[in-house]
């Protein structure tokens, strides 16, 4: 069975004029993952994995053999190693537990401990206490303070008091948690990071959160400074993560506008919409596209040279569309 193009799905206006659209691509059979590997999406349709070919006009899959790497001894089922490019070689999580029994990612494994290897080849463990776990899949690397050395952001989840996000960085040698968000304030609320940029154009890098994807919707900015984590502005109705899934990744980071400045694609609360918001002036939406079926797994970006990118989703009925302006 194939799912055939179907050309022209939504259409939206944006900031410039710009009419962004959804347009079905051809795929050889159910879409039910979108990775990113090495800066390229890759997609999952029917359990084999394709690499994506676009030359402006036409999009075309083609198979791609993806032989992984065995994991690192203890590391999480389903977690992600990642790989740094300035001080930070490798990070993953690790030291499988089940003591918090939430199952939003699927099971009732979360990670007791993290995992980073530095450039130089030395080892570190940054482990959170029996009141806590890494409710997260992939650490992110980001030079939040412009200092040269990433920072690592992920998901802090207390037992009794509900998901943080926590920043981990070294000092005196060793890594440690920095700052966290204040807890939400109660077990199982959890929080997904959207994206990490200067969203506001400001000079320093943002950390975008989705509070309580599932029950909320709400996308915060925090901003890392002076050993602190503080809140800027926000916006309504998002929702980036489907429970009991593992694609923590349905948002994307880019210059939807043209004006130099990040913005962010994220979906609805209801998932059948991709919003596209900027912070700059202030928080809005530049652009929505109403969706044939709800968004169900990570965002994959395509660059473009001189245009905004291209966006690659999967959706609820096994369908894949691109999300691009005219």
């Amino acid at each position: 069975m194939r799912w055939m193009v179907v050309a022209l799905l939504g259409l939206s206006s944006a900031a410039h004029g710009a009419e962004w659209r959804a347009e079905q691509i051809d795929t050889p059979a159910r879409v039910t993952a979108i990775e990113t590997v090495d800066g390229k999406p890759r997609i999952d349709a029917g359990g084999l994995w394709y690499g994506v070919d676009w030359d402006g006009g036409h999009v075309r899959l083609r198979f791609v053999d993806t032989a992984h790497q065995p994991p690192p001894e203890n590391a999480l089922p389903d977690g992600r190693v990642v790989t740094g490019s300035r001080d930070i070689a490798r990070v993953w999580f690790a030291s499988p537990t089940e003591r918090y029994g939430h199952n939003i990612l699927g099971d009732a494994v979360e990670a007791g401990s993290l995992m980073i290897l530095t450039a130089d080849g030395k080892t570190d463990t940054v482990a959170v206490g029996d009141d806590a776990v890494f409710e997260d899949l992939t650490p992110r690397l980001a030079d939040l303070d412009g200092d040269g050395r990433d920072e690592i952001v992920v998901i802090k989840s207390y037992l009794a008091r509900g998901s943080a996000i926590a920043v981990i960085a070294q000092r005196k040698g060793h890594y440690q948690i920095v700052a966290e968000t204040p807890p939400l304030g109660g077990p199982r609320r959890w929080e997904n990071p959207a994206g990490i940029a200067d969203f506001d154009g400001d000079g320093k890098p943002d950390i975008a959160v989705v509070r309580q994807p599932h029950s909320i919707g709400a996308l915060e900015l925090w901003t890392y400074a002076d050993g602190r984590l503080r809140r800027g502005p926000s916006l309504d109705g998002f929702s980036n993560h489907v429970a009991g899934t593992r694609a923590l990744g349905m948002s994307a980071v880019g210059d939807f506008d043209g004006d130099g400045t990040p913005d962010l694609a994220i979906p609805s609360f209801d998932r059948a919409t991709l919003r596209i918001v900027t912070f700059k002036p202030v928080a809005q939406d530049i652009a929505s596209v109403k969706l044939p079926s709800d968004a169900r797994t990570d965002i994959g970006v395509i660059a473009r040279e001189q245009a905004p990118p291209a966006l690659l989703l999967g959706l609820a009925d096994g369908t894949l569309v691109m999300i691009r302006p005219d």
